[in-house]
């Protein structure tokens, strides 16, 4: 574990952000917004009136999904994919000791005028981002619409696809941020590419997620039920176009971008409080709630629509692993990766 960064050592425990799960989250999906004018960024947009009410959705196995760019993205946008994604963004603040980013953010007196959070759920981190720079534009895109109807002034929420053209302006952005994107794009290059070109001179971009390779602290090779999860779930994916494991290659295609300066931090990520140090057990008792969700949130529509496994199958396999998880002798963790970058002035 030598190629980590010193955090995961012994010392003292960590403030992490307040445990106040909402039990029951808000659906905001079909909510006045209040987030003004219809959408249209690009020719193959979805037109979507954000203050209307009208969003519809595919339901499937028990599940909600988006059915703009239908079957791209194949995880929900329901009520307890709010609840998960919302305990994640605690978990990588957690991760990184509250902070939201490593980039060096202004430093030399560099100002953060413009930002974009790529992917950006239920729009937690555009939000905190808008906080700490009020006098930042902060913008978040997603496929759902799944953010608050409440958000700070420079904070505005945007239906896109990534994928498809980009009408923001070059040479713009002194931020971009992506997190939990791993599975999403099947040509990270070209996204990363065209980041490059919208990022202002000077200006960073950081990706924020785990490498989605699961190990073992006991140096053995996980074999159990959530390695047999793991190998199922990554192998669907693979045969979409649209692999999970691409953290420990980002590095390489920023730079291949033309970013420079780029910064690699890894963090342990523990499945489980089974660590004695306190800073990673709080985080492993953090991850345990929001694995269980995550577990069929992943493998529901990938193992049943690809793979052919009935709904009875995927519920199943997230039981035996979901119970490995909580016996926690096998002490697996996944490795955490934010990567940052400066397109140079």
């Amino acid at each position: 574990m030598a190629d980590f960064h010193q955090s995961i050592a012994s010392g003292p425990t960590s403030q992490f952000p307040a445990l106040d799960i909402d039990t029951s989250p808000h659906d905001y999906s079909d909510v006045d917004s209040g987030f003004g004018a219809s959408i249209a960024r690009t020719e193959n947009s979805y037109a979507v009136t954000m203050g209307s009410g009208i969003c519809p959705y595919v339901y499937e196995n028990g599940r909600r999904y988006q059915v703009f760019r239908e079957g791209v993205y194949m995880l929900p946008n329901d009520s307890e994919e709010i609840e998960r994604l919302d305990q994640y963004h605690r978990i990588f603040l957690a991760l990184l000791d509250g902070k939201l980013y490593i980039a060096p953010l202004g430093e030399h007196s560099q100002k953060v005028r413009h930002v974009l959070d790529i992917g950006t759920g239920t729009g937690a981190w555009a939000i905190d981002m808008a906080e700490e720079f009020p006098d930042a534009e902060v913008i978040g895109n997603d496929l759902s619409k799944i953010q608050p109807p409440w958000a700070p002034e420079n904070c505005k929420f945007e239906i896109d696809d990534i994928e498809s053209d980009w009408t923001y302006p070059e040479n713009h952005f002194d931020f971009i941020h992506l997190r939990s994107l791993s599975g999403c794009f099947e040509d990270w290059g070209m996204v990363l590419s065209r980041c490059y070109n919208h990022t202002a001179p000077g200006g960073y971009i950081e990706f924020q997620d785990y490498d989605c390779i699961l190990k073992s602290a006991l140096g053995t090779v996980p074999n159990g039920a959530v390695a047999r999860y793991w190998r199922m779930v990554c192998d669907a994916a693979e045969s979409t176009g649209r692999i999970f494991q691409v953290a420990s290659t980002i590095e390489g295609l920023l730079k291949a971008a033309g970013f420079v300066d780029v910064t690699v931090r890894k963090e342990l990520w523990p499945l489980g409080p089974w660590p004695k140090d306190e800073r990673m057990k709080e985080i492993g008792r953090l991850t345990k709630p929001g694995l269980r969700s995550a577990f069929h949130a992943f493998a529901s529509a990938l193992l049943t629509r690809v793979l052919g496994w009935t709904d009875i199958q995927v519920k199943e396999l997230c039981q035996e692993a979901t119970q490995e998880i909580n016996d926690g002798s096998s002490q697996l963790y996944v490795t955490a990766y934010y990567v940052c970058g400066r397109k140079p002035s």
